[in-house]
């Protein structure tokens, strides 16, 4: 089963249905939430008729089967989360329908639009029983790498009002350790690792309990690509639980139970895969 964040895609990229079809290995999609959002500014006419067709699109995509939503609010904005400036709000959304409305590209961008986004999104996410990934830590130049602490979604975090929503916090380095202690102290948040390499993973596992760390290949485009990265993430997985049998701080039955936790049963658990 192969999770698939289709928001980075060109017109030439297959659809999800399309690779499954290619490669045998079963898929599922992950929605892009600023994606989705921005087909849909024109239609409304406020933020609150916005995020109603928001949610009603994100409603509809999992019940087409998708697994999960994810934010990029790291590369749009901060994530420093603040509480909602409904006038700033409303001074953001007016421009960028302006903007659809004269035909350009209505990219959702700011702390007013992405943080108001995230927190209804979230809402939908506790409602639907799913999981909602953040990418936080490195990414593309276009994102201020200081705004993308992990850390600054605690208001997140300690509001009753999303008590039961899964996060799953992506990518997270340098942030690893960050995202880590986020997972040891709240119950409903997990982390993944990517191609960060050995020390990373060793560092990670020192505060994230096994039961919470998931594998993340960050491939794209090629098939070669998600080879190497597997390839290079259980290698890592190995070398960080085999120190720790070394320090005879796990057995080898427990070190092998956490490899398949980590490589595997997490993800089954975390995103209701029952296949």
């Amino acid at each position: 089963m192969m999770l698939v964040d289709a928001g980075f895609a060109s017109s030439g990229t297959f659809t999800v249905s399309e690779q499954e079809q290619a490669t045998g290995i079963p898929q599922r999609e992950i929605i892009r939430l600023e994606t989705v959002a921005e087909g849909l500014v024109q239609a409304a006419d406020d933020p609150r008729e916005w995020f109603s067709a928001v949610r009603a699109a994100l409603r509809a995509g999992i019940g087409r089967g998708a697994a999960g939503v994810k934010t990029i609010c790291a590369y749009r904005a901060t994530l420093r989360l603040q509480p909602v400036d409904t006038d700033a709000l409303g001074v953001a959304f007016s421009a960028i329908r302006l903007r659809a409305q004269r035909g350009e590209h209505a990219r959702v961008s700011g702390s007013a639009l992405c943080h108001a986004l995230l927190f209804e999104a979230a809402q939908e996410c506790r409602e639907l029983d799913l999981p909602l990934q953040v990418h936080c830590g490195f990414g593309d130049p276009d994102e201020d790498l200081a705004e993308t602490s992990p850390l600054g979604l605690r208001p997140l975090l300690i509001d009753p009002a999303y008590r039961g929503l899964r996060i799953a916090l992506l990518h997270c380095y340098p942030y690893h350790r960050e995202a880590a202690y986020l997972c040891s102290v709240f119950p409903d948040v997990y982390m993944d690792a990517g191609l960060e390499g050995g020390r990373a993973m060793r560092e990670a596992l020192g505060l994230c309990p096994t039961s919470k760390l998931l594998y993340a290949s960050d491939a794209s485009r090629y098939p070669e690509v998600f080879f190497v990265a597997a390839s290079a993430h259980r290698e890592a997985l190995a070398d960080a639980l085999g120190e720790l049998v070394e320090h005879r701080i796990l057995d080898i039955g427990t070190a092998a139970n956490a490899g398949r936790q980590v490589l595997a049963e997490n993800a089954r658990r975390v995103y209701n895969i029952k296949d």
